[in-house]
């Protein structure tokens, strides 16, 4: 087959590298999001982890800034692909795209389809503590997410791990799934399974305000907040020194302390400094083990730079406000 794939984001990277390196099936192009401008005075050029891939194996690149653009379409039209992949790429494929190829377009989705259709699925399966995610392959339609699933692939969650973490090994995953699958598609040997309208659940976008923690809650859910909310929105609080102004302060690396000492500490407040961490009460028993914060314009510092630099106490306060 033919093959073109669509993709932008370091998750697309581990199939185009497959599809790249198989030998049976011809990659004719890559389909990635234009350029930006970054830095201060927006003078450097930021391309997508894909476009850098594609130009290693000096494969043919598009950029368009629509892809349903007219145009665009008749020069993929004249391409004469079998089959188009697409992997976290940033625009929705309207109908001529999706029905030019004689095998359609596929998808590689980091979730078990119905079950978290959106833009984040890694991070709310590790914000809603599910102990099993996955990978699923389907054939496009129009409607996002909702075609029929060719494969799909069990992974589960670690304990630790972060929705960086999680979503480098769902990349690795899904490279191998679509590689399985590549001649069955074209045998016409795969045989798609609707999707259950039924157990549909989203998984839209993270927005600044989902990484605020409430420390009310128990600290598992504090926890896997804090795992969720990587690389971005980030994961932060409010650190309110007495007399002092709030610091806004993202957590970069926690972990549960389960004991039943200072259970009826207010939620947020610093229970416990060591050398190495800080422990901060959160709703119920327990709490967590702070090992690594950067404060709003600072570095990254260890918890014991944290505590030296504000000088910190037992039964300072985290939140947005003191109550």
């Amino acid at each position: 087959m033919r093959l073109i794939f669509i993709g932008s984001s370091a998750f697309a990277v581990p199939a185009l590298r497959m599809l790249v390196t198989q030998q049976k099936h011809h990659l004719i192009g890559v389909i990635t999001q234009p350029d930006s401008k970054k830095g201060r005075g927006l003078k450097e050029t930021a391309i997508s982890p894909v476009k850098e891939e594609a130009i290693k194996h000096k494969i043919e690149i598009w950029q368009p800034e629509s892809i349903n653009e007219p145009l665009f379409i008749k020069q993929l039209h004249d391409k004469k692909p079998d089959l188009i992949v697409v992997a976290a790429y940033g625009q929705k494929l309207g109908r001529d795209i999706l029905n030019l190829p004689q095998y359609g377009c596929i998808n590689i989705h980091p979730s078990l389809l119905p079950k978290y259709r959106g833009s984040a699925p890694v991070n709310y399966a590790i914000l809603n503590g599910d102990r099993q995610t996955g990978v699923s392959i389907i054939r496009m339609v129009e409607k996002m997410d909702a075609g029929p699933i060719l494969k799909q692939v069990t992974v589960e969650i670690k304990n630790d791990e972060t929705a960086v973490e999680l979503d480098e090994r769902l990349a690795i995953e899904s490279a191998g799934v679509v590689q399985g699958i590549l001649d069955d598609i074209e045998k016409g040997t795969i045989k798609p399974i609707a999707q259950d309208e039924n157990k549909v659940t989203f998984a839209p976008k993270l927005k600044k305000a989902d990484g605020e923690i409430n420390w009310s809650r128990p600290a598992q859910e504090v926890l896997n907040r804090i795992r969720a909310m990587q690389p971005w929105p980030g994961a932060y609080t409010y650190y309110n020194p007495a007399g002092k102004d709030s610091v806004k302060v993202d957590i970069i690396q926690a972990r549960l302390k389960i004991d039943e000492a200072g259970q009826d500490n207010k939620p947020g407040s610093v229970r416990g400094i060591t050398n190495n961490e800080m422990i901060i009460s959160c709703g119920g028993a327990g709490g967590l083990s702070i090992m690594s914060v950067k404060p709003a314009g600072s570095r990254a510092l260890t918890v014991r730079e944290f505590i030296n630099g504000y000088r910190m106490k037992i039964g300072d306060r985290f939140g947005k406000e003191v109550e």
